[in-house]
């Protein structure tokens, strides 16, 4: 009878201490968690580095609201990927990942998860949320990742970048950061703004001046600059290496690629030896971009254009006479109407130099 007493009490209290367990499992397992807020995509990390048994060498994270991912290299096999997921605090894998040719060479594709500073996730996700701008915008997922080169041939072996989609109530946006956290670009390209958005606008050319020059570093040498509907299109000196480069400038800001930089932009007149290089840099302060509308409605009504529209503008220097030596930095405003096409020339100053018909 005692014993039969006894038992009882050992499973009841052994139901309990189970019960307790469950319960507290349950609810971790059960509560809410946002691994965009706090310190919960750092406790990922930490989570994924234990489960590794130190350092991670990582293809890719990718950050949900409540769970994380990561292809990371086989500590035991290097030349194998495996996936780990992250929910509420427990680790589950690994599962073997099928490579693919863009991430098949490691040693250029992986990255040290120790290099990105998760502890800013809030922070990233919170000024991606403020620079995007979209009614109800919240954080859908980050990825972080190499991004594709093409130096020497097409592979995720780019810099790391941190990729945040940004999902509204009507729209979509996107915004990339460095390791760090920092924003460096936004894609609002999917945006009511992006089909409203024109560079012939004298607003938004102003807003261009001070960006481009901010990207810049504040200073701005040019070859050339070309004023499309939707976007900006120049070369310029890099700040980085001091080679001709191209660059845009739309209502994402001002990018460059690997892609648009792939064939030699040296102009014509420098391979020929008609110019050297120096002679036809300018400087972007010279330029008044928000010249542009005023220009058009002169050019237009020059070339007797009533129903026209202008094509484009295009900055650059060019010889005062035909094959002369004698440089000076026009607008090209070229204008069409109907089958017809014209261009009118003016100097910085807006007044009128040529006419081109």
């Amino acid at each position: 009878m005692i014993k039969q007493i006894r038992s009882k009490r050992l499973f009841s209290f052994l139901l309990a201490i189970g019960l307790c367990v469950c319960v507290l499992l349950g609810c971790r397992f059960f509560s809410k968690t946002n691994m965009f807020e706090g310190t919960a995509a750092k406790d990922a990390a930490d989570a994924f580095r234990k489960k590794l048994g130190g350092p991670v060498k990582a293809l890719s994270l990718e950050i949900e609201h409540d769970s994380a991912t990561l292809k990371a290299q086989d500590p035991q096999n290097p030349q194998n990927v495996d996936e780990y997921k992250y929910v509420k605090g427990l680790v589950m894998g690994p599962t073997p990942v099928k490579l693919n040719l863009l991430e098949n060479n490691l040693d250029k594709t992986l990255f040290n998860l120790d290099d990105i500073n998760l502890a800013a996730t809030p922070t990233v996700a919170r000024t991606a949320i403020e620079r995007v701008k979209i009614d109800g915008g919240k954080v859908k997922k980050m990825t972080i990742e190499r991004g594709l080169s093409l130096a020497t041939d097409m592979t995720k072996s780019g810099a790391v970048h941190w990729n945040i989609d940004i999902e509204g109530t009507r729209e979509s946006a996107s915004a990339v950061a460095d390791t760090k956290g920092n924003i460096l670009g936004l894609d609002l390209s999917q945006t009511a703004r992006a089909a409203k958005f024109s560079t012939y606008s004298a607003d938004t050319l102003r807003d261009a001046a001070p960006q481009i020059k901010e990207a810049f570093g504040g200073h701005v040498k040019l070859l050339e600059l070309i004023v499309y509907d939707k976007y900006l299109w120049f070369k310029a000196k890099s700040p980085r290496n001091g080679e001709i480069t191209q660059y845009k400038y739309d209502i994402n800001g001002v990018t460059t690629s690997a892609l648009s930089n792939m064939s030699d932009p040296t102009p014509i007149e420098v391979r020929t030896g008609q110019f050297k290089i120096e002679d036809l840099y300018f400087d972007f302060d010279e330029v008044n971009l928000t010249l542009a509308p005023d220009l058009a409605k002169k050019a237009l009504e020059r070339l007797n254009f009533p129903d026209g529209k202008v094509s484009l503008f295009e900055i650059s220097r060019k010889p005062r006479k035909f094959m002369g030596k004698d440089l000076v930095t026009v607008w090209d405003v070229s204008c069409q109407q109907g089958r017809k096409s014209a261009s009118v020339y003016y100097d910085l100053a807006g007044n009128e130099v040529e006419v081109n018909r």
